[in-house]
């Protein structure tokens, strides 16, 4: 018996907008500028990259490449792919995936058509400013920290709209790679478990399951911290990074040498007679450092290596004015740090984008921006919704990660602290973003704190209504329907 073909309709499937077809196209071109880019020129080799490739040559089960001098990632990276050529290649790779990834994630937040185009072009435009992509080139940890940040940003927004335990799961992921590649990024994974851990407990009385969720990330990230940090304590790599904070911002100050001294801290007379023989270069900040040869300061190199991080971050939560206005002291109080120049650190013919310099603005665009942000997200509701909010805490959290790692050491802090400059900054334009082109999807519990629906849920529910209401009329007394029905008043 010869069988009939199914010739039940179905429907088409929907057209490609041409919208989304230009936002292929431009991750396209974003993808192919960043691996030009790391390909333009040979690996770029920094005393820090000896050490990832020392830490990579260990066996896999080592305890000194999981608790060496750096954090485990970077030299896993390199160990998995090999040499120089072909890890600033994965780096490329790897940037255009992550930032592609939250470009994705932030144009899913407004309206579909040309306002997601443009939400996914602020993104990508963002991620080829020069102290984005320079550090593809070199053998360091920034590259990847910085498309780990995008990704840390991509995973909490998709929480933030809806937390099931897929995206639970991989925030926590996302969080425990960015934590593994830079010591003080532990800091700003703890500080999201505290974000997370508050709205868990504020959340409860409205939604147990969204609470609970959200208590689990908490914990999760917790855990996080508690992992990466028994590798920094276990290597006790913070060691040279405490020394250097106390050459530069604490021996040259009789003062705080006194109040150190005072918490058990060896040799103050010897360290203030050192710092008045010692001679600051025009323009820099003084460093007292301590005579390899002069075996009068062992009591006070024993210290250091045993006793000097406890006692520092005493001084810092004793001493909050300290901890926000020494960054701003003039010269900086570092050292080693190219005077606070980037462009140091960039390779040459580095193709550098000509978005650079709208996208990633000084210090006054950037608070004019911030204010913007702000006003927009009031005006334009936005505020109201979870995701402008995470993004909001994200950025927060940002400017708290600066701290962290300018008060972690004492050189290179033009270096150590790109990443929070670069947090915050994508903070502001994703809130920018949103204020300008409204919030499309807040999610399906609707606003922060609300329990409503979403928008796309709302129009659904209206259309349900509607062909009730026809139903309704349709089948009233005299056509078939029950009798006494009446159709439901108009949505």
């Amino acid at each position: 018996m010869a069988t009939t073909p199914d010739r039940r309709w179905r429907p088409p499937p929907p057209p490609v907008r041409a919208s989304s077809a230009v936002a292929a196209v431009g991750w396209c071109a974003f993808a192919v500028y960043l691996v030009v880019q790391a390909r333009l020129g040979s690996a770029l080799i920094w005393n820090d990259s000896t050490v990832y490739v020392s830490m990579a040559r260990r066996p896999i089960w080592s305890l000194a490449l999981w608790a060496g001098p750096r954090p485990p990632l970077t030299p896993l990276l390199i160990k998995a792919v090999g040499g120089p050529s072909a890890l600033v290649t994965t780096q490329a790779v790897i940037a255009a995936l992550c930032w592609g990834g939250l470009a994705w994630t932030v144009g899913r937040l407004v309206d579909p058509g040309w306002r997601r185009v443009t939400a996914v072009f602020v993104i990508l435009g963002f991620a080829t400013t020069l102290p984005v992509t320079m550090w593809n080139r070199s053998e360091l940890s920034e590259s990847l920290s910085m498309s780990l940040l995008a990704l840390v940003f991509a995973g909490f927004i998709w929480v933030s709209r809806r937390p099931t335990w897929p995206r639970v799961g991989a925030t926590v992921v996302a969080s425990l790679a960015f934590a593994a590649t830079r010591d003080a990024q532990v800091w700003t994974v703890g500080m999201l478990a505290l974000a997370a851990g508050v709205y868990a407990l504020t959340r409860f009385p409205v939604s147990r399951s969204t609470a609970v969720r959200a208590g689990v990330l908490s914990v999760c990230l917790l855990g996080v911290v508690a992992a990466c940090e028994w590798g920094t304590l276990a290597s006790h790599r913070t060691t040279s990074d405490t020394a250097d904070v106390l050459y530069v911002r604490v021996f040259p100050f009789p003062d705080r040498v006194a109040w150190f001294a005072a918490h058990g801290m060896p040799e103050g007379l010897r360290i203030d007679q050192l710092a008045r023989e010692t001679a600051a270069p025009p323009g820099d900040a003084k460093v007292v450092g301590i005579p390899a040869e002069d075996t009068a300061f062992d009591p006070l190199e024993r210290w250091i290596r045993t006793d000097a991080g406890h006692t520092y971050l005493l001084w810092l939560v004793t001493h909050p004015g300290y901890v926000l206005g020494e960054p701003l002291q003039r010269p900086e109080r570092a050292f080693n740090f190219a005077h606070g120049e980037l462009a140091f650190y960039a390779p040459a013919h580095a193709l550098a984008s000509p978005l650079t310099d709208v996208l990633w603005p000084p210090l006054l665009g950037l608070l004019v921006l911030s204010a913007l942000a702000l006003y927009l997200g009031i005006v334009s509701e936005a505020w109201r919704y979870r995701p402008w909010c995470m993004v909001a805490v994200l950025t927060l959290v940002g400017v708290a990660a600066m701290l962290v790692a300018w008060h972690g050491d004492g050189q290179e802090v033009t270096r150590h602290t790109v990443e929070g400059f670069a947090q915050v900054r994508l903070g502001v334009w994703i809130l920018l973003t949103l204020g300008l082109l409204g919030s499309a999807d807040p999610g399906p519990e609707g606003p922060a704190g609300g329990t409503g629906t979403s928008l796309s849920e709302t129009a659904l529910s209206q259309t349900a209504l509607s062909e009730t209401a026809l139903s309704g009329a349709s089948t009233g007394p005299g056509a078939g329907g029950p009798s006494g029905t009446e159709p439901p008043p108009d949505p």
